[in-house]
């Protein structure tokens, strides 16, 4: 009897020693950049439910920038509403807060956020509690008796706010990225795995490896990095998936007695599959039935293969139906970077400018359009503007690319530019409202939508061909 109980004891102490020091594995499933992408979510919910099948505990992340890019829900009667449906339907846990999160200003992102059976999460954010956005700084998980923090962070450009239009985030204060991070780090004794969600980019997110790390995984957004192999910074894994849900990164993290022992990641190519998920496909079919964004606009004679010339089509529309000299177009609201010969419809247009910014129309002399020129691109995470109705060239520093070291300026036949000559310049309110540069005469909105004013002059064009438009040179010594 006593050998029975002494057997007995023995395998219970041992069992729990067993118990104790068993590794257990957390799935986590992130996508950033989606960009309102619907027509990839029956087969993202098909790799999230086929995963949740051998895991329920599955962790769905997304590091933001969940809307913008596409007008059947930037443009739906409630705007935002099909992606926030979808996630739901997919059981997305968390989201950080992307920059463009805002572009349907504070109103659109209170509803974006009060629909989400998911919590926005951001630390460097206060919203006023009068404008009841549904968002918090940081989120704890328990998953199979493991312990998960997730913090919250959005990138802040030059201006100390998250690039969008200002006039779409009255009302909020952002705090510095890093600086706010610190001040979380107490959530490190809190939990067994501790994850940053950001909407920084990666050379922020790599950044903060360095400077803090504490953290077990950065997943990050805001820069459409593919990350094709494992990242890992300072013993910080990081992901990115690109964006428009072309990838998603799963990962898996490894806890042995409350402490991390391994992580790994990998992409999966989300369009690759060709299974879908019957019900979210119908969800997609409803909010897709909208017949006035398949209609014609305009021909496109040949293949649009580069920024540059997608930009010029941008500049060429608006140069035109404002009767103005010259036209800008920022690089970054440039929103494709090819697209086939063939017909544009609206949809497409709608894609390729789905900002909804206005008109702004300055007299600017030649020495004020250069320094708009090279403010606008130090706003631009250092990517130059495009041009109609002139070129210029532009002398970028090898070392430090935020360094501009000469611009000149030509008449778009390649002649000399007067520079003392005034020249009606018309841009987007979006530069309008960040570029800070040395001007007399004050700028003028012109109260219309830059992509109907875009439509209106396709439509009336029926075919263009912007193949080879080629405006800026830029130079890096």
């Amino acid at each position: 009897m006593k050998a029975v109980l002494k057997a007995t004891l023995l395998a219970l102490l041992f069992g729990s020693c067993l118990q104790a020091q068993e590794k257990k594995t957390i799935n986590i499933l992130s996508v950033n950049d989606m960009h309102a992408s619907i027509e990839h979510f029956p087969k993202l919910a098909y790799i999230v439910d086929s995963i949740r099948q051998t895991d329920p505990e599955l962790l769905v992340f997304s590091a933001g920038d969940n809307r913008t890019g596409n007008p059947l829900n930037d443009r739906y009667e409630d705007p935002s509403y099909p992606m926030t449906a979808l996630m739901n339907a997919v059981g997305f846990n968390g989201s950080a807060i992307g920059n463009h999160e805002f572009d349907a200003t504070v109103t659109g992102f209170r509803s974006q956020s009060n629909q989400s059976n998911f919590k926005y999460i951001c630390a460097n954010i206060d919203p006023n509690d009068t404008l009841k956005i549904n968002v918090q700084p940081f989120k704890f998980f328990e998953r199979n008796g493991v312990r998960i923090g997730v913090l919250g962070i959005i990138q802040r450009g030059t201006n100390g706010l998250p690039d969008t239009h200002p006039n779409n985030i009255k009302g909020i204060k952002f705090y510095p990225e890093e600086e706010t991070i610190a001040k979380y780090k107490w959530m490190r004794e809190q939990c067994d795995i501790l994850i940053l969600l950001t909407h920084c980019g990666f050379e922020a997110d790599v950044e903060f490896a360095k400077k803090f790390p504490y953290f077990d995984l950065i997943i990050g957004g805001h820069s459409h990095t593919k990350l094709d192999k494992p990242e890992i910074h300072n013993g910080v894994l990081i992901t990115q998936t690109e964006n428009k849900l072309k990838y998603l990164s799963h990962t898996q993290i490894e806890v042995e007695n409350h402490k991390v022992v391994n992580k790994t990641t990998h992409l999966v190519p989300v369009k690759k599959f060709n299974k879908s998920v019957p019900e979210i496909q119908a969800m997609v079919d409803k909010f897709s039935d909208n017949k006035e964004l398949q209609r014609p606009v305009v021909t496109i004679d040949e293949d649009l293969t580069t920024f540059n010339e997608l930009g010029y089509l941008l500049c060429d529309g608006l140069q035109k139906m404002t009767d103005a000299d010259i036209a800008i177009q920022n690089f970054g609201g440039i929103r494709y970077g090819e697209f086939p010969k063939g017909t544009m419809t609206v949809n497409d247009l709608l894609r390729l400018d789905p900002f909804g910014n206005e008109a702004v129309m300055y007299e600017l002399t030649g020495e004020e359009l250069k320094s708009l020129l090279i403010d606008c691109r130090l706003h631009d995470e250092d990517r130059s503007p495009v041009i109609s109705g002139a070129k210029y060239e532009i002398t970028i520093d090898k070392k430090n690319p935020q360094k501009v070291k000469g611009l000149k300026l030509f008449q778009e036949n390649g002649k000399p530019f007067d520079m003392k000559k005034r020249y009606k310049v018309v841009v987007n309110s979006y530069i309008a409202s960040i570029c800070d540069f040395p001007h007399e005469k004050d700028e003028k909105s012109l109260f219309k939508v830059c992509s109907d004013l875009l439509m209106e002059y396709l439509e009336n064009q029926k075919h263009v061909n912007y193949k080879g438009k080629d405006t800026v040179k830029e130079i890096s010594r």
